[in-house]
């Protein structure tokens, strides 16, 4: 199994500096690339300390591609619904040959009614401009003299797009998918890869939708099971007690400012988004305790670690995990710590090396 890190930022600047935030996650990911890890992921988000301190993806990947060689660089994921199809397509493609090809472009739809608001953008028309958006930036990267004629965004013909990817046709292209059958058979029908989060649905509801993306590619002519990579929290110290201890009192800040996020779903409601409005008091009524008892973090000693990934390599064969180590108010010791057990007691026993 290959494992990877996720960044979702949770700070606010009365905590740490933005500026040392970035340079202390650049560090961890110069370890990470040294021991072996596969990838490093960025989230797009806006305003809170929930996830507000990445705002472009593409922007603090640039910079990881600057300090490592190895590492694929996933944005986990863009909204196109936020940009223009031709300035993502270009960001991207830029990234894309500043990393010598190691990009893997992820997609997603947002879902916070504050994000919506501050860009003008109905939370009614998300998932068709998620949609459209990476039709178009999918076309971009190879087309030429391209004519756009979408819901949204009309444009052309143009000269073919500079700088194009390193990678040909063009990179990996990933959307995430949380719990609609929907989302799943689209990107199955078009060939993508996944990101999915296990902790918003059941095992047995993920493996339900996650057969239907497989019978979407096949039916549509797509080669092999697609990628997929699953995101969890991830805390790992030498003893199991003191992991589980100190995991729960960052997490509990972790949720705090997740409720805080969350709560601008109150009084909104959207078709688009059925439940989400009960997402808060969803999160309220789950403990860490009942996440660890799940199987929906990654906490403990590197021996737990171990057997952890490989319940979750049995969940979801081929997967690669995609490991929070920065969330709440973890230090950058405690984070490096984590990735430093990961890479010298816990990769080599999945890989074998």
């Amino acid at each position: 199994m290959r494992i990877g890190l996720n960044f979702l930022p949770t700070l606010a600047p009365d905590e740490i500096p933005a500026a040392q935030y970035y340079a202390e996650c650049l560090d961890l990911c110069a370890v990470a690339d040294r021991l072996g890890f596969a990838h490093v992921k960025a989230v797009e988000h806006y305003f809170h300390p929930w996830g507000g301190y990445s705002p472009d993806p593409v922007v603090f990947l640039s910079a990881v591609a600057a300090r490592t060689s190895r590492l694929r660089l996933v944005t986990g994921a863009c909204v196109p619904a936020f940009s223009h199809p031709v300035k993502l397509a270009a960001s991207l493609a830029m990234l894309d040959n500043l990393s010598g090809g190691r990009l893997d472009a992820g997609f997603g739809r947002a879902f916070l009614p504050t994000e919506f608001d501050a860009f003008d953008v109905p939370m009614a028309d998300s998932k068709a401009r998620m949609r459209e958006g990476v039709e178009a930036i999918v076309r971009l990267w190879s087309a030429d003299h391209f004519r756009w004629e979408g819901s949204f965004h009309r444009f052309g013909p143009l000269p073919r797009l500079l700088p194009q990817p390193v990678q040909r046709p063009h990179p990996p292209v990933f959307v995430a998918a949380t719990t609609s059958e929907d989302s799943f058979v689209w990107a199955g029908e078009r060939g993508h890869n996944l990101m999915i989060i296990p902790v918003v649905a059941t095992h047995e509801r993920l493996t339900a939708l996650l057969e239907l993306y497989h019978r979407a590619r096949a039916a549509h002519g797509h080669p092999g099971p697609g990628r997929l990579h699953v995101s969890y929290h991830a805390y790992l110290a030498e003893e199991r007690s003191r992991a589980l201890a100190e995991a729960e009192r960052h997490f509990a800040d972790y949720r705090t400012k997740q409720l805080d996020a969350y709560a601008s779903w109150r009084g909104v409601t959207s078709d688009q988004y059925p439940g989400y409005e009960k997402m808060e008091a969803a999160v309220r009524a789950t403990g860490f305790r009942d996440l660890v008892e799940d199987g929906n973090v990654i906490v403990g000693s590197p021996g737990d670690a171990v057997e952890s990934l490989r319940t979750v390599a049995e969940r979801y064969p081929g997967a690669e995990a995609s490991l929070h180590v920065r969330f709440g108010d973890i230090s950058p010791h405690a984070a490096t710590r984590t990735v430093s057990l990961l890479g010298r007691d816990v990769l080599p026993k999945l890989t074998g090396s």
